[in-house]
């Protein structure tokens, strides 16, 4: 087998609903990038250039065809005011909401991601990937939380949750991710005009575990659609993260528009791919902690090889983590993960997984 494409071609021709050589592969790696080059996760997330720097040193080493940047899913919560701690070598965390009543909406700021530190650094980061290799190789600068998840780290979320259950509320609850929303577009914008190809949103205290599907249709569902849109009639992309088991929205997820969605491991994939019919590309699902971090090279070619026949007959999937990689996972296994995408992911000249093809 030989490589007809770039990696960048190669994930433009899966996320428009093409066929390409083989399938791509995306590596969510921020904290085991931050390991691979000697750095603490703390480090990494407080300075874009190590941040480029260990990303750059990852797919050196990888050759994955997604860069994805990110630093977890703080950095905007901190932007808008909340107090954030970073532990060494586990992910930021709001340790503290920007506000204590909906009372308090109009004191948040109106963020400017090109000054504000948290957001400035991942900018950075962005940009100087891309002036390396943003002509050949697909990068991915997240744009952090979506407006749902953004929303109750603003308030805090047992508080917010609460007030999702008062009608009372309900205008000051739509007036808070009305302003969520705004800040995540301009963050997007910043992101894309860095360098980054694409871009995700993660919302995933709008997700079944966390939320009832009836939630997430009434207050987050709306507001993913409307981002998906804005952004689209400005010719940016962007696709949606939500961690745990998300078949229960899964047709509703459909409905944003979204261009692709990246899912986690407790997905029912079937269901998933009949949902999705060729029309929204999947990134996932493979599970971070308990298969690449604990599992054997045999075992993670097992499960690669089963995520490829059940998503990628037709195309629109692209292999990879369903969250982000531990920070103590085995290189090797990354490794492993690599190498059976390589030997599994390919496709015929009739546009049919090798390893079926080859069967008939």
């Amino acid at each position: 087998m030989y490589e007809k494409f770039t990696s960048l071609e190669r994930v433009c021709i899966v996320l428009t609903g093409g066929i390409p050589d083989r399938i791509p592969i995306c590596l969510l790696n921020f904290q085991n990038a931050a390991r691979f080059t000697g750095l603490s996760v703390r480090e990494y997330c407080l300075s874009g250039k190590q941040m480029a720097e260990a990303q750059l040193a990852y797919w050196d080493e990888f050759h994955h065809d997604i860069i994805d940047i990110e630093n977890g899913v703080a950095a905007m919560a901190e932007a808008v005011g909340c107090k954030v701690e970073y532990p060494e070598n586990e992910p930021p965390w709001v340790a503290k909401p920007a506000i204590e009543s909906l009372e308090d909406i109009n004191k948040l700021p109106d963020v400017d991601p090109i000054n504000s530190p948290s957001l400035a650094e991942l900018i950075k980061a962005t940009k100087i990937v891309s002036e390396k290799l943003g002509d050949t190789f697909c990068i991915r600068a997240e744009s952090d939380q979506g407006p749902f998840s953004l929303a109750a780290e603003i308030i805090g979320e047992e508080k917010f949750l609460m007030a999702i259950l008062d009608p009372n509320q309900r205008e000051k609850i739509k007036k808070l991710l009305s302003y969520a929303e705004e800040q995540i577009i301009k963050f997007a914008r910043a992101q894309i005009n860095a360098g980054s190809h694409y871009t995700l949103i993660g919302d995933s205290i709008a997700g079944p575990d966390v939320c009832s599907p009836k939630v997430y249709r009434e207050y987050a569902f709306p507001y993913e659609k409307s981002l998906v849109e804005r952004l689209r009639k400005e010719g940016l992309e962007i696709g949606i993260h939500i961690c745990g088991d998300t078949t229960a929205i899964i047709e509703d997820m459909v409905e944003t528009g979204a261009l692709y969605f990246e899912l986690d491991y407790k997905v029912d994939r079937g269901r998933v791919r009949q949902a999705t019919n060729g029309k929204i590309t999947i990134i996932g699902t493979l599970d971070p902690a308990n298969l690449l971090r604990r599992s054997n090279p045999e075992e993670i070619a097992s499960k690669v090889r089963e995520d490829i026949m059940v998503l990628g007959q037709n195309g629109r999937y692209i292999l990879s983590p369903g969250c982000t990689l531990p920070y103590d996972t085995p290189f090797e296994n990354v490794k492993s993960l690599i190498e059976a995408g390589r030997q599994f992911g390919w496709y015929d000249e009739h546009g049919r997984l090798s390893i079926i093809s080859h069967k008939l």
